[in-house]
C-alpha cells in the first residue's frame, strides 16, 4: 500500500475517460474519422465518474503521508484493427491524433482539482505544441512518436533548446484557464488535423537499391523529373538565369507550371514530416520572374537544321512541349491547331482569374521564337495521312482527351434546370462571360480539380448567389487536390459530401440520396453505400464534372486504332498527352510531349541520349548544411494570392533553408530507427552518394519504422547491406552482408554464400563486381570502425 511503501507515483489514464462519443467526436472533427473504435471497450474501461473520486482519494492519501501523486496522460488509445497489418482484433493509436484527446482530458481533470493535480504529459507532443503545453504549468513532458520521424533524436534537441528559455519552469500548479484555452485551440489547430501532414507517403516507385539510395522523392514524383533541389539551391544563390536554364532543360512551359502546376512534387516532399512541404512551385515561378531577362539575353536560338519536317496536331501543353524540344534539336516543326490560338486547356478552359494571359503567352512566344511555326483555325478534318502528304515525315497527335464522361439524371418532367458540361462552361467563361446566365443557384456534380474550377467560376458570374458541389463520397476520397479544395472553400463554395445525385423532380429540384461509407475495398477506399434517405437541392444550373475519357471517335477518324500507348498503328505517328493517357495534368502532358520528341530524336540523331538528372556527390560542407536543416521546424513562406503579383524574392532563401536536398543526403532510415540499427558511412571513391547505409543486424528488432519512412519500395532492415554479429542470425537471414568469425569472413552476395580468409585484416577482391563492391565496404568498416565487429552477448 501507499502508506507502507512510501512511494511517489503517477497513475496512467486513457483517453477513454472522455467517453466513446467524446473521443469519436474529436477524431471525426480533426479528420481521423477513419479510425474505428469499439464502444464495448469504452464500457469495460475506467469511467470518468469513477476516476475522479478515485484520484481524489489517492491524492488525499498521498498528501497526508507527504508523498507525491499525479496523473500521466495518456496511455495509447485502443482501436479496431481495421488495417489488418497486425494480428488480432485491436491495435493502439499514438502520435499527434492523441493530442486533442489528451489535452482535453487534461483540461477536465485540472478543472476538477483547481490545477493542483500534477500532470505528466505525453499524448501527441511535437515541436508544434510543446511550448503551449509547458506554458500551462504541465511537467514533465515526454515524447516517443515524434522521435520516430525524419530528424529522429535531433527533434528532441530542437525542443529542448526552445524549452530552456521558456516561461513555466517556476510554476508549481497548472493554470487551468490556459489549459482550457489550449484544449479548445487543439481541436482546430492546423497541426492537429489529419490533412496537415497530407495523406500520401513520399514515395519512389522503384525497388530499394543496395547502394547509393539517396534520392529526392519530389524529383522522382515529377513527371518530367525536374531537377528540383538543384534549381532551388541556384535560386537561393540568386543565380536565377542559371536556375531557369536548368528548368528549361526538361520543362517547356515554366511560366505556366510555376503558376498552376498540380505540384505532385510537393506531395512527395520530405519536409511534410516537419512543418509542411517546400513551396517548390513558387520557387520555380520566382526563377522565371527574376531570371527571364538575363536568360533570354544569353540564350542561343537553335542554329542547326536537319531538314526533317514534323507536324504536331494540337497546341496544348503536350503539343507545345514536343514542338519545343524537337525544334531545339534541329527539326522543322509546325503545330496545327483547330482553335484560334495556342495553349489548349490552359488558355481556353482553366479560368482566367487563375493565371494571367501574359504568363501563358510568355511561354508560347518563347516557343515561337525558337522557330516553331503555327497554323491556327486548321481544318478539324485534317488527318496524319494528310500531313504526311504535305511532306511531314513524323506526326505527333496531341489533340487532348476531349470526351467528357456522360452523367444521366432522370428527369421527371415539368421545370428543368440548365445542365452544362464543365469544360464547355469553363471555355465559355474565358471566351465571353456575358453570354452566361446561370440563375441564382448553381450545383456542380463531381469533386475533381475541374469541379473546383467550375464551382469557383460560377460565383464570378453575374446573378449567381450560391455555388455548391455534391459528391457521393467523403472529403477523404475526393479526387481534387487539397489545395484546390481549400481555394474553393475560401471562395465560399458550399460542399455536400456523401450525397449521390439521382434525378430532377417535377419542380426542377435536384434529388440526391444520402450515402454512408462502408468498409474499404481492395484499393483501400471506403465505398459509398445508400441509406434510403434523400435530400432535395434547389438549383437553377447543374454543371457536370465527372471526368474525361479519350476521344476514341476522334482517334478513329484520324486513322488511329491503338489506344493508351505512344506508338500508333501508323508509321511515324505518335500519340502524346491526354490523347494517349486520358485526362491528366499539365506537367504530365509536358512529359508525354517530351517523350514523343525523344522517341523521334532517338530514331534520327545518332547517339542521342535522354536528359538525366543533375545530381552529383555532396561535398562535406553541403552534407553538414543538410544535416543542420533537419534540426527543428523552420518558418514556411507566405504565398501570394493565386495568380496575383510577383513572388517575394525572400521566398527563395526561406524555401532553400527548408529543402533537405534528399538526393544528396537522405539518411531517413538512420534517423527514424530508435535502436540506431542503420548506420550512414562515408566510404569514398567508387560510389555515387556521399555515404552508404549499413544495417547492423544485432541492433535491429525489426519494428519496420525504417520501412515506413524509406521512400523506396523496400525495407532497409532487409534490403541494405548488413553487418551480422552472430552465426545463427546470418543463417536465418537472406540479407546481403557479412559475418566475421576470427580471421574468416562469410559473405552473402545476391543469395550466394562464400567464406574467405582475411589477408592483413582485409577482404581481397575476386574480380566479381558485386563481391568487390561489398569487399570495399567491408574493408573500410573493418579498418575504420573495428568496434562494429566486436562480440555481442549471447
Amino acid at each position: 500500500m501507499l502508506t507502507e511503501k512510501k512511494i511517489d507515483m503517477y497513475v496512467k489514464l486513457n483517453p477513454t475517460l472522455l467517453t466513446y462519443q467524446g473521443v469519436r467526436s474529436i477524431l471525426d472533427s480533426t479528420g481521423f474519422d477513419y479510425v474505428e473504435l469499439s464502444e464495448e471497450s469504452f464500457d469495460h474501461d475506467l469511467h470518468y465518474t469513477d476516476a475522479i473520486p478515485m484520484l481524489t482519494r489517492l491524492k488525499k492519501l498521498a498528501d497526508e503521508h507527504g508523498r507525491f501523486f499525479g496523473v500521466k496522460l495518456t496511455n495509447t488509445l485502443g482501436s479496431v484493427n481495421f488495417k489488418g497489418k497486425l494480428p488480432g482484433g485491436e491495435m493502439y493509436m499514438s502520435g499527434r491524433a492523441l493530442f486533442p484527446l489528451s489535452v482535453n482530458l487534461a483540461a477536465k481533470i485540472s478543472a476538477e482539482f483547481n490545477g493542483k493535480m500534477p500532470i505528466s504529459f505525453s499524448g501527441g507532443i511535437t515541436e508544434h505544441n510543446v511550448l503551449d503545453v509547458f506554458a500551462t504549468g504541465i511537467k514533465p513532458i515526454t515524447m516517443a512518436t515524434e522521435m520516430l520521424k525524419p530528424g529522429g533524436y535531433a527533434r528532441m534537441s530542437a525542443i529542448a533548446t526552445k524549452l530552456e528559455t521558456a516561461a513555466g519552469w517556476e510554476y508549481d500548479k497548472i493554470d487551468v484557464a490556459k489549459l482550457q484555452a489550449l484544449a479548445h485551440k487543439a481541436l482546430s489547430a492546423d497541426y492537429s488535423q489529419k490533412d496537415f501532414r497530407g495523406y500520401a507517403k513520399a514515395a519512389i516507385k522503384s525497388p530499394l537499391p543496395l547502394y547509393d539510395c539517396a534520392a529526392a522523392p519530389c524529383k522522382t514524383a515529377c513527371p518530367i523529373n525536374q531537377d528540383i533541389p538543384e534549381y532551388i539551391r541556384l535560386v537561393d544563390q540568386k543565380r536565377y538565369a542559371e536556375a531557369l536554364a536548368l528548368i528549361y532543360e526538361k520543362n517547356a512551359l515554366p511560366g505556366i507550371t510555376g503558376t498552376i502546376c498540380d505540384h505532385v512534387c510537393q506531395h512527395n516532399c520530405t519536409r511534410l514530416d516537419y512543418e509542411g512541404c517546400v513551396h517548390i512551385r513558387e520557387v520555380k515561378r520566382l526563377a522565371v520572374e527574376q531570371g527571364w531577362d538575363e536568360y533570354r539575353k544569353n540564350y542561343k536560338l537553335p542554329q542547326i537544321k536537319n531538314g526533317i519536317k514534323i507536324a504536331v496536331m494540337g497546341a496544348g501543353p503536350a503539343g507545345l512541349a514536343s514542338a519545343y524540344f524537337l525544334v531545339r534539336h534541329g527539326f522543322s516543326v509546325t503545330v496545327y491547331e483547330t482553335r484560334a490560338s495556342a495553349g489548349g486547356t490552359v488558355q481556353h478552359v482553366i479560368p482566367n482569374f487563375r493565371i494571367s494571359r501574359e504568363t501563358i503567352e510568355g511561354d508560347i512566344n518563347f516557343i515561337k521564337e525558337n522557330g516553331v511555326a503555327f497554323v491556327f483555325n486548321s481544318s478539324p478534318d485534317l488527318t496524319p495521312a494528310d500531313l504526311k502528304q504535305k511532306g511531314y515525315k513524323y506526326v505527333i497527335v496531341a489533340v487532348g482527351a476531349g470526351a467528357e464522361k456522360p452523367f444521366n439524371l432522370k428527369i421527371e418532367g415539368g421545370k428543368t434546370p440548365q445542365i452544362i458540361p464543365a469544360l464547355k462552361f469553363l471555355a465559355q467563361f474565358n471566351k465571353d462571360v456575358a453570354a452566361l446566365n446561370l440563375g441564382k443557384t448553381v450545383v456542380t456534380i463531381g469533386a475533381g480539380n475541374t469541379a473546383m474550377d467550375a464551382s469557383r467560376t460560377a460565383l464570378r458570374i453575374k446573378g449567381v448567389k450560391t455555388s455548391a458541389i455534391v459528391y457521393r463520397r467523403s472529403i477523404n476520397e475526393m479526387p481534387a487536390n487539397r489545395a484546390e479544395y481549400e481555394l474553393a472553400v475560401a471562395d465560399n463554395v458550399d460542399f455536400n459530401f456523401l450525397v449521390n445525385p439521382e434525378k430532377i423532380d417535377d419542380q426542377g429540384n435536384l434529388v440526391c440520396q444520402v450515402m454512408q461509407l462502408g468498409r474499404p475495398d481492395a484499393s483501400g477506399r471506403r465505398q459509398p453505400e445508400p441509406t434510403g434517405e434523400y435530400k432535395t437541392v434547389k438549383v437553377d444550373t447543374i454543371i457536370i464534372s465527372i471526368g474525361e475519357d479519350i476521344n476514341t471517335e476522334l482517334l478513329a477518324k484520324l486513322g488511329i486504332t491503338t489506344q493508351g500507348q505512344q506508338v500508333t498503328n501508323q508509321e511515324n505517328v505518335y500519340l502524346a498527352g491526354d490523347a494517349c493517357q486520358g485526362a491528366s495534368s499539365i506537367v504530365k502532358c509536358i512529359a508525354e510531349g517530351r517523350k514523343a520528341a525523344d522517341a523521334i530524336c532517338q530514331k534520327e540523331i545518332a547517339g542521342f541520349e535522354v536528359k538525366v538528372g543533375k545530381t552529383g556527390k555532396a561535398t562535406g560542407e553541403q552534407a553538414q548544411e543538410i544535416t543542420a536543416k533537419k534540426i527543428g521546424l523552420k518558418t514556411a513562406s507566405l504565398l501570394t494570392a493565386e495568380g496575383q503579383g510577383k513572388v517575394e524574392v525572400a521566398i527563395g532563401d526561406r524555401e532553400f533553408s527548408r529543402c533537405l536536398e534528399c538526393n544528396y543526403v537522405c539518411n531517413k532510415c538512420v534517423e527514424v530507427c530508435p535502436n540506431r540499427a542503420n548506420l550512414a558511412v562515408r566510404i569514398g571513391d567508387g560510389f555515387d552518394n556521399y555515404n552508404q547505409i549499413i544495417h547492423l543486424d544485432a541492433f535491429c528488432n525489426e519494428c519496420g519504422n525504417c520501412a515506413s519512412f524509406c521512400p523506396w519500395e523496400g525495407r532497409p532492415f532487409t534490403d541494405k547491406l548488413t553487418l551480422f554479429s552472430r552465426r545463427d542470425d546470418f543463417d536465418h537471414s537472406q540479407n546481403s552482408g557479412f559475418l566475421v568469425e576470427d580471421e574468416a569472413v562469410t559473405v552473402r552476395v545476391n543469395s550466394a554464400v562464400t567464406t574467405h580468409r582475411l589477408v592483413n585484416g582485409q577482404l581481397e577482391a575476386t574480380g566479381n563486381e558485386a563481391f568487390d563492391r561489398m569487399a570495399q565496404v567491408f574493408n573500410y568498416l573493418h579498418t575504420n570502425r573495428p568496434a562494429l565487429f566486436g562480440p555481442v552477448d549471447e
